[in-house]
């Protein structure tokens, strides 16, 4: 395993840093902004593409408007919903954008908090057709937050209630998304009522997947396995370990609030916090 090294990036008040800002009016593509504009939910981004999940001021429809990266010309919109009467779970607004490169597809999730619970749905898009090619409905220990690895071909999340992480396996997924999920923690909890999961962080990067339980940053890594032992679909069996990363000592008391990555760099912020800390591995990947 990699050695870890930390750098702390502080706030400045200086102006000499140049920021270009662009004004992409979603106008230009869909109907579901009123006079009073929309709300920018999520962005992504593929090789060639951005994409943007607006939701209307009325909070009544939403929309994902995919952009050419090179010119910011809009190119189509996807995803288009409206809330009928009651119906809150027609119109749930994506808050997370992923491009899967392997599959071309656009991975879009969000969710809500209503009298039932937390509820939320994961569809993934083929922007070419605009149509769905998968997704379900989380209704039990739905997503605080979730993501896609490509290099594991798995998507992670992490319960609202348990707190604890699931993967479900892209290539063999079930028709029903509750099917697919695989506990890698302790599957007792994901009944619980506390709330666990609240404000937890999850991304991939590379071959491994990290995921914020308050100050502290698990890091999850598939284990080789012996090919020969299969799962009932004929897949290899799957293994992940756990690794804590710790956290700074004074940090202590503070909760992950974003990760990000770049080359062999993390890139953490921490709830009121003005700093921007830099995990650096010893490796070319993190």
């Amino acid at each position: 395993m990699p050695t870890f090294t930390t750098t702390t990036i502080m706030s400045s008040q200086s102006n000499n840093l140049n920021i270009h800002r662009l004004k992409i009016n979603p106008n230009t593509q869909s109907n579901i902004v009123t006079i009073n504009g929309s709300t920018v939910q999520a962005i992504g981004s593929s090789d060639d593409f951005l994409f943007t999940s607006f939701e209307s001021s009325r909070r009544n429809s939403n929309s994902i408007l995919v952009y050419d990266l090179k010119t910011l010309s809009p190119v189509t919109e996807i995803a288009h919903y409206e809330i009928f009467g009651a119906d809150l779970d027609s119109a749930i607004p994506a808050t997370k954008l992923k491009w899967v490169e392997s599959y071309n597809v656009l991975m879009a999730s969000g969710s809500h908090s209503g009298p039932s619970g937390v509820l939320g749905n994961v569809k993934f898009w083929d922007i070419r057709s605009g149509c769905v090619v998968w997704e379900f409905k989380e209704k039990v220990d739905c997503f605080s937050d979730i993501t896609v690895s490509d290099n594991l071909s798995s998507i992670f999340k992490v319960g609202v209630n348990s707190g604890e992480v699931f993967y479900a396996d892209l290539r063999k997924l079930a028709s029903e998304g509750n099917d697919s999920w695989v506990c890698l923690g302790d599957e007792r909890k994901v009944g619980n009522v506390r709330k666990e999961g609240v404000g937890c962080k999850i991304e991939a990067h590379g071959n491994q997947v990290f995921c914020s339980k308050g100050g502290d940053i698990e890091l999850w890594s598939e284990v080789v396995m012996d090919s020969s032992k299969k799962r009932d679909e004929g897949l290899p069996e799957r293994v992940f370990r756990k690794n804590l990363m710790g956290r700074v000592k004074d940090m202590v008391g503070s909760r992950v609030t974003n990760l990000a990555f770049g080359g062999n760099k993390m890139f953490v912020t921490w709830k009121d916090q003005q700093s921007v800390e830099v995990w650096q591995s010893s490796g070319r990947g993190f």
